[in-house]
């Protein structure tokens, strides 16, 4: 818990500067369809057993994936859903030696629904699982049976930065953090991570 509240103690005063209107919406349209790349750090917030302690690891490839907007009328609310290819990693440090590490790496295939108000995103991520690897120091590593990864369900809140706005489309900023509210492995025991995650990236959506 304490991770997660360093996390939103980094992340209120980027939504706070979200808000902060500097451009004009006159040239974006109701539908919009983009693409987007973002890289994350991540971080288990499950207590590891004695002796272990959670460390932060930056994701080894980015996320992407395509993005659909409908902006209702009169408002600068909107309603997207997105598909992307999304990574998240844990990994665990003994206390009384560092440099014996190992991480763990989920891959999904993932659809999110969710609202923008404004520049501020709220959204609810399904994720199904396509890969996982288990990794020791310095070069051990087995991957995950299909069977030992759970179906991931994830909230993402954060915050879209326009950079450029014209005829053609919007360039964005983007700044979100994940939550797991299930564990990423089927497994029935108090130490079923769950991972927070936060990304930075760029979106382009295009007017339709």
């Amino acid at each position: 818990m304490r991770i997660l509240f360093q996390l939103s103690f980094f992340f209120f005063p980027l939504l706070l500067f979200s808000q902060v209107e500097y451009y004009s919406f006159s040239n974006e349209t109701q539908f919009q369809v983009g693409f987007f790349i973002t890289g994350k750090g991540c971080v288990n917030t499950v207590e590891p057993p004695q002796g272990i302690k959670n460390d932060f690891q930056l994701s080894k490839t980015p996320d992407f994936g395509a993005k659909f907007s409908y902006k209702f009328k009169e408002t600068e609310t909107k309603l997207f859903v997105d598909i992307s290819y999304l990574s998240a990693y844990m990994k665990y440090k003994l206390y009384n030696n560092p440099s014996t590490n190992w991480i763990s790496e989920f891959h999904y295939i993932n659809i999110g629904f969710g609202f923008e108000f404004s520049y501020f995103l709220l959204s609810l991520n399904f994720g199904l699982p396509t890969s996982g690897k288990f990794s020791l120091s310095p070069n051990f590593s087995i991957n995950y049976d299909s069977k030992d990864l759970n179906s991931m369900l994830q909230i993402r809140i954060g915050t879209n930065i326009p950079i450029i706005k014209d005829k053609i489309g919007n360039l964005y900023f983007v700044v979100f953090a994940d939550y797991f509210l299930v564990g990423a492995l089927k497994q029935d025991n108090n130490y079923n991570p769950r991972i927070a995650s936060l990304s930075l990236g760029l979106n382009y959506m295009f007017n339709l």
